[in-house]
């Protein structure tokens, strides 16, 4: 191989290295680039609100249905005879709207009682869905013992969603709906309270949550 042949290989090898260089020279850069971290959403405070209507609580009250707070949940009645379980909000909601607020399961629930047929029926770890302007309240509900049945423990879709809105609040957001009984709510209501009141479809009320920043 002659000189100038030499000089060329070498010359011809340098603009290659150089090229290649170049070339994965930004990959790199990029593998070594951490991913940008987004913090958690902290957990959400505030409370939800379930409404039930002075019309429908009239036809409880007749059908001998009671609902009582059991915990820290409260059930009030107000002048218009509509009566509210209010439940605390500490589940994973965030502080902006979001499609799902939770309720932590051992928060306690909302307790129905049927006198005429002593039966109780119990729905708590309440999850809400929202699905644009529809959505759904899911609940653990919770009957009596029998020795038969063992005690019954289902989670299931109670109320379903319509009309529903969202806010913002200055320390938060708020979400509205209107309140309906779904079919399994309704049979499963019947069966352990051990009635045919409950009926699917049944306007029963409103929901409303004040979700507070975290």
């Amino acid at each position: 191989m002659s000189r100038s042949t030499g000089n060329r290989t070498i010359t011809v090898l340098a603009v290659l290295v150089a090229a290649l260089a170049l070339l994965t020279t930004p990959a790199q850069a990029s593998a070594r680039t951490a991913p940008a971290r987004t913090a958690p959403a902290k957990p959400a405070t505030g409370s939800i609100v379930l409404t039930f209507g002075p019309s429908y609580v009239q036809q409880m009250f007749k059908a001998g249905v009671f609902i009582y707070g059991s915990s820290d949940v409260s059930v009030k009645m107000s002048d218009s005879t509509a009566l509210s379980a209010i439940v605390p909000l500490n589940g994973a909601s965030t502080s902006t709207p979001t499609t799902l607020i939770q309720v932590d399961g051992e928060a306690g629930g909302v307790d129905f009682f049927n006198g005429p047929g002593d039966a109780t029926a119990g729905i708590a770890g309440l999850a809400i869905r929202r699905t644009g302007t529809t959505g759904m309240i899911t609940g653990r509900v919770i009957g009596p013992y029998s020795a038969e049945a063992g005690q019954f423990d289902e989670t299931l879709p109670v109320f379903s969603l319509s009309s529903v809105r969202t806010t913002r609040s200055t320390t938060g957001w708020k979400m509205t709906a209107k309140m309906t009984l779904t079919d399994r709510g309704a049979t499963t209501l019947n069966t352990l309270l051990k009635t045919t009141f409950f009926r699917e479809g049944t306007p029963v009320g409103s929901f409303n949550a004040d979700v507070k920043a975290g």
